[in-house]
């Protein structure tokens, strides 16, 4: 029979659960060595990252990060976990910036996670204080045309209030803010579109 993955989720969050300082690392690789199909086993790679990141294993987290990329080469949401992972685990800004710059790149071509890419890319002109690429990342979002089914999250507002006043265009800003308002108006779903029954 077939492992499921829904059972070797609910097992790690049990074993979590009872102790929240062991390290299930090992466990996660011996699950992995049964045979899943190719996206449940992407999920407990997804894991097994999470769970040396929580013991903080960084190289070995790097490892798999990079390893999936080399899996799935044009796939953007491993380029932005790459991100991720030296925005706020093994910290390097500048190192993070050039890997959400590939993810948006790929995004760019696969359709998804681009919301999510410029969302991260946004946070990080922050924290390096680049006005300049914050502002073209804002009129990016702004512009940026979501095809409905391509997963993403909903375009994030919670660097807004992070920008120093005068830091951006105020047009690029408010294109922004726009934008949102819209898509909110609309119930805009990004798995289903609008969900406004009204032309």
């Amino acid at each position: 029979m077939a492992p499921s993955l829904e059972a070797a989720l609910t097992e790690l969050r049990s074993l979590r659960k009872e102790n929240r300082d062991r390290d299930l690392s090992s466990h996660i690789e011996t699950m992995l060595r049964q045979r899943w199909p190719e996206d449940d086993a992407s999920v407990l790679r997804g894991e097994l990252v999470g769970e040396l990141h929580r013991h903080d294993r960084l190289v070995e987290a790097e490892a798999l990060l990079r390893a999936e990329i080399e899996r799935e080469p044009s796939e953007p949401f491993h380029s932005l976990a790459l991100a991720e992972h030296f925005h706020y685990y093994d910290v390097n800004l500048s190192e993070s910036l050039g890997h959400v710059a590939h993810a948006i790149t790929k995004a760019a071509s696969d359709g998804k996670f681009m919301y999510q890419a410029l969302g991260v890319q946004a946070r990080l002109a922050i924290e390096t204080q680049d006005w300049p690429l914050l502002e073209a990342t804002l009129v990016m979002l702004a512009t940026y045309e979501h095809a409905p089914g391509d997963v993403d999250v909903f375009p994030e507002m919670d660097f807004v209030s992070r920008i120093p006043a005068g830091a951006v265009a105020a047009e690029a800003l408010s294109s922004y803010l726009l934008r949102v308002e819209h898509l909110r108006s609309i119930n805009y779903s990004t798995l289903h579109g609008t969900r406004d029954p009204s032309p």
